[in-house]
């Protein structure tokens, strides 16, 4: 099918959707209902990967290291406390070991995050401190600080890996770093890259883990940016065992995870190219990057999931794009 194909072929459940494949310089583009190119799109997780890249930048400015530990810029969360197991009630708790940083945070082995089991008595105290996304009595990133240190960690820093709330964090940590987010990432990414349409949804609390909005030509800038830049060789780079992944397989389905998204490491679906990197965002959206192929594929929809497997529009457009080729 081509690319339009796919998109209508989805239309009584996706009615509004556009999708971008890039191969090089031949760009293939498609769009449903009243969306443009020019159409904005909150794209929720598609955020990951930006905040990632803008982390490696302070690095790259020797801003941060990898391995620093995060308190010297959130002291708020210098004593992390750790439940004696997952089910543990969330007052059973030991010290941490050692210090949460930079790196745990890239590669989401922070020790705050989501499991597949949302039952766990960590988890479900996570939640309700720390989710920022459909309230509408949103902290400030200080105010949240202070709710996540009264959650204990599901592990020490660094033995597990866990979904989304480092990303939050990480957004705050440059918050602090840079002195703003929102103006880190305009002067260092989207002014230089010509992203003209991308921004946070909500001033009050920036959100490193899906507080973006943006189109689908920002997004193929960014991703071209990544495709040429020494950035993505950082990124790209599986930091989970092969246990993780399996714990992890509703979240993973078998791939592995980098700095801010996900990493191709086995052929277990059509789309699956070893390296590919990106994320799919909750709200119905998806943007990844193939170096091996110089590919680029973005889908924008306002379809929002249902749960975190991938949509059936996703699927056959990531299968259309490799079938193409």
């Amino acid at each position: 099918m081509t690319l339009q194909e796919v998109l209508e072929s989805h239309r009584d459940t996706v009615p509004t959707a556009v999708a971008l494949i890039a191969r090089g310089d031949d760009v293939e583009f498609a769009a449903v209902g009243e969306d443009t190119r020019e159409s904005v799109f909150p794209i929720a997780s598609v955020t990951k990967p930006i905040i990632a890249a803008a982390a490696m930048l302070l690095v790259q400015d020797r801003a941060i290291a990898l391995d620093d530990p995060i308190a010297e810029w959130l002291p708020e969360l210098a004593s992390p406390v750790v439940v004696r197991t997952p089910g543990s009630p969330v007052d059973d708790v030991v010290p941490a070991t050692k210090p949460i940083t930079l790196r745990h945070l890239q590669s989401f082995r922070s020790g705050w995050g989501f499991t597949a089991d949302f039952s766990l008595p960590a988890t479900r105290k996570l939640f309700e401190a720390s989710t920022v996304h459909g309230r509408d009595d949103l902290p400030t990133p200080d105010e949240w600080l202070k709710q996540l240190a009264e959650v204990p960690l599901l592990h020490q820093p660094g033995d597990g890996w866990l979904y989304n709330t480092a990303a939050d964090v990480l957004g705050v940590l440059i918050h602090r770093v840079t002195g703003s987010l929102p103006g880190f990432l305009a002067d260092r990414i989207y002014r230089p890259l010509g992203m003209t349409n991308t921004r946070f949804t909500n001033a009050v609390f920036p959100s490193g883990a899906g507080g973006l909005e943006s189109t689908v030509d920002d997004l193929l800038a960014f991703n071209r940016y990544l495709l040429a830049s020494d950035l993505l060789p950082q990124l790209a780079v599986d930091t989970t065992t092969a246990e993780e992944r399996a714990e992890a397989e509703i979240f993973l389905e078998g791939q592995g995870w980098g700095f801010g998204g996900s990493v191709d490491v086995a052929e277990i679906d059509p789309w699956n190219v070893l390296g590919r990197y990106g994320w799919v965002g909750g709200s119905g959206t998806a943007a990844h990057v193939v170096p091996d192929r110089n590919m680029i594929t973005i889908l924008l929809t306002r379809t929002a999931m249902t749960s975190p497997s991938p949509t059936a529009v996703m699927r056959d457009f990531w299968r259309s794009a490799m079938h193409t080729l």
